[in-house]
């Protein structure tokens, strides 16, 4: 049996989908509707919601909706300041510090009392085109003179006069 491609795939499962809208709403108007909800393990009231959508508006009201976006807790002002706080990698109050979500979050909930998610601060942070640093793992047995003796001679964009 030869493939969909992944659009033709989707189409067909759109309509799928609606095809199955159709029969249990017409299920349900010969049928109690709790048992029909059962049958096609939905409640009663998402039979009754795609119902009320197909006597409005058709078969496209059987369509999914776009949903917009949740607009972002914080402003732009303040993601504006949190952006700077990890360029200059320093905190709100200008001590030096390593970002990691975990403390960006902790720092976005005390200074401007928003709690995000870390997944959420995450995302943002890509769609900024930012990430964070992690800094080196050194081995317990590294010897740290031999360390940075290959610091000073390994670039010399970066040696100090």
């Amino acid at each position: 049996m030869p493939r969909l491609p992944a659009p033709a795939a989707a189409e067909t499962l759109d309509q799928h989908k609606i095809t199955l809208k159709l029969r249990a709403i017409i299920a349900a108007a010969k049928y109690p509707t709790g048992v029909v909800a059962e049958i096609f393990d939905v409640t009663a009231e998402t039979i009754w919601r795609w119902a009320k959508s197909y006597q409005k508006e058709g078969l496209e009201g059987l369509h999914p909706k776009a949903r917009a976006p949740k607009p972002s807790k914080l402003t732009r002002e303040q993601k504006n300041e949190a952006l700077v706080w990890l360029d200059e990698r320093r905190t709100a109050r200008g001590e030096n510090i390593h970002w990691t979500l975990e403390r960006l979050h902790q720092a976005i909930t005390d200074e401007f009392g928003v709690t995000l998610g870390v997944n959420t601060i995450w995302v943002w942070l890509r769609k900024e085109k930012r990430n964070l640093k992690a800094p080196r793992p050194l081995h317990y047995k590294a010897d740290e003179q031999a360390q940075e003796a290959l610091k000073k001679t390994s670039c010399p964009c970066e040696r100090s006069p």
